[in-house]
């Protein structure tokens, strides 16, 4: 494939470099940056390909590589782009009440990437890639997914939320502070999370030492200085968690969505317009 897929190589550098695109590294959800999010959605994506198709080979026959890819980097944009702007609605609020928000946001990017690239994505895969945004919160958002492109990235959207942005904050830290002095709000900014990561943290814990009361809770820690963080399946996706931080951390949010297997299979003249056709735009 050598080559064949330069200009779609050069378009996903190019995107994985501008200051939005960067800036999901600046921002997080529940302790996850929504880069190593972002990488999560990519992976889960590319693992459902694995399960439903014998090759790669065969999966590009049904469904487009690159608005999957493309898709997928620019989901989640509006996270950082909002706060930036310290807009009003949140993220899942412009899904839900305005999506032309992130509409005009995705084709303003599209636009500028394919600008400096100097080509034009084919009409049907740029309306893919943004049906893709628009649609990736499913149930949760305006816009449900229509396409096979969009319906991947809303399942793998949704597992990562889930399962994969846990703050691997433990009650042990929660109740060391409370023991300190601290209250509620001083613990959030101490341990840089919400008060429902705190409290979610206590209830587990009571619920695995069967305590009621969150006083039961600090007598238990301070005789014992351990506490459980959950049950059996929370602490798996706590440790998959944390395993997926240290991997985006250690070799870089670009790097590691340039090394997609995807990439491989995308070829030029399947994505961007000819030359002859652009001269009639």
């Amino acid at each position: 494939m050598q080559g064949k897929n330069k200009k779609a190589v050069e378009f996903i550098e190019t995107l994985l470099d501008i200051e939005m695109v960067q800036d999901l590294e600046l921002f997080d959800d529940q302790g996850v940056k929504v880069s190593t999010h972002t990488y999560d959605v990519l992976k889960i994506s590319i693992d459902e390909l694995k399960r439903d198709y014998r090759t790669f080979n065969e999966a590009k026959q049904k469904v487009e590589f690159f608005a999957l890819t493309i898709g997928i980097i620019i989901h989640d944009l509006s996270k950082g782009s909002i706060r930036k702007q310290e807009e009003k609605l949140s993220h899942s609020q412009m899904m839900l009440k305005k999506p032309e928000y992130i509409t005009k946001e995705a084709e303003k990017v599209l636009a500028e990437i394919e600008e400096k690239v100097g080509v034009q994505i084919k009409d049907d895969i740029r309306k893919n890639i943004l049906h893709i945004v628009l649609s990736h919160h499913g149930k949760w958002g305006k816009i449900q997914p229509n396409t096979k492109e969009a319906h991947i990235v809303y399942r793998a959207d949704m597992y990562s939320a889930k399962y994969h942005r846990i703050n691997p904050i433990g009650a042990d830290k929660i109740l060391k502070l409370m023991t300190d002095g601290m209250q509620i709000d001083q613990i959030c900014k101490e341990l840089d999370c919400t008060q429902g990561v705190v409290k979610d943290r206590l209830k587990r814990a009571k619920q695995e030492l069967k305590i009621k009361t969150t006083k039961q809770l600090l007598n238990y820690y301070k005789k014992n200085k351990k506490i459980p963080i959950g049950d059996n399946f929370f602490v798996q996706r706590v440790r998959e968690t944390e395993k997926l931080k240290k991997l985006v951390d250690k070799r870089g949010f670009k790097n590691i969505m340039l090394q997609s297997p995807l990439i491989n299979y995308m070829v030029d003249n399947e994505i961007f317009k000819e030359k002859a056709d652009l001269s009639e735009v």
